[in-house]
Order: structure tokens, then sequence, then C-alpha cells
């Protein structure tokens, strides 16, 4: 009985382990790129499902009660010219977005992608996206609470 048990965990964790190896680096890309089309479209709600439900719940709804251009405005808050001042973007600013750097080390649970955001009055700054792997298997977004 004692053996099978330990078959089964062992099943268990190489399931869990093929499932998180199914991420990489251009897995990262995509979600981003996909987050980047819906916020150009202007659909501020179709990039709520690019988070992590919990976080969304905690923070958007929550803290934020349901304020979603600031919940995005602020995720997107990054530091302009290395540190010197701290920008959260007017989203309607924004001009362009691309993705710049990814990474996925599934060890670590390190997973982002660094966007550069290009704003309509000419400033440039880029911005890291974390991401983690919910308890359902998918990458999403996930950020600060408070």
């Amino acid at each position: 009985m004692k053996k099978l048990g330990l078959f089964f965990i062992a099943m268990m964790m190489t399931c869990v382990c093929v499932n998180a190896q199914e991420y990489t680096k251009s897995t990262v890309k995509g979600v981003a790129n996909g987050f980047i089309s819906t916020l150009m479209e202007g659909n501020l709600k179709g990039t709520l499902g690019f988070f992590d439900p919990d976080y969304v719940e905690e923070q958007h709804d929550s803290f934020l009660n349901g304020r979603t251009e600031q919940f995005v405005a602020e995720f997107l808050c990054g530091n302009v010219k290395k540190g010197y001042y701290d920008m959260t973007p007017q989203l309607n600013r924004i001009k362009s977005m691309k993705v710049k750097k990814t990474c996925c080390d599934l060890e670590t649970g390190d997973i982002y992608a660094d966007v550069k955001i290009v704003m309509d009055y000419g400033v440039k700054y880029i911005v890291r996206l974390q991401m983690k792997i919910t308890e359902s298997g998918d990458l999403r977004f996930i950020g600060a609470v408070g």
C-alpha cells in the first residue's frame, strides 16, 4: 500500500512538471503581446483576463473598488531614466508598447516580460510585467497589492 502511495505521488509530480514545462520564453512573449494588443485596442475589461484571478479580486475588485483604468495604469507604472522618477501612464496617451526581453525560469519562478512603453509626448520607459503559473496551470500577470 505504501509503495502504491509513493507511486501515485511520483506520478502527480510528473504531471505537474510536464504542465509547467509547456511554458517557454516564447509563451511569455505571446501572453505579453496578447495583453498589449488588447490594451492598445482600448479593451480595458479584456485586459483583466490576463491577470491572476486572485490578484484581480484583491487589488482590482477590493482595494480599487473595480476601477479598471487605475488598476491597469498602476500595473504599467515604471521608472523613467533609471529610477530618476516613477511614472504611471495615462493609458490613452500610450503610443506604442513592445516586448524587449522575456524570462521563463521555471525552477526559480522568475517569469516576466520587459516591455518598452512610448508615450505620445515622447517619454519612453521599460516596465517589467511579472507573471506566475496559477493553480489551474495558466500563465497570468501579478503585481503589487495596496
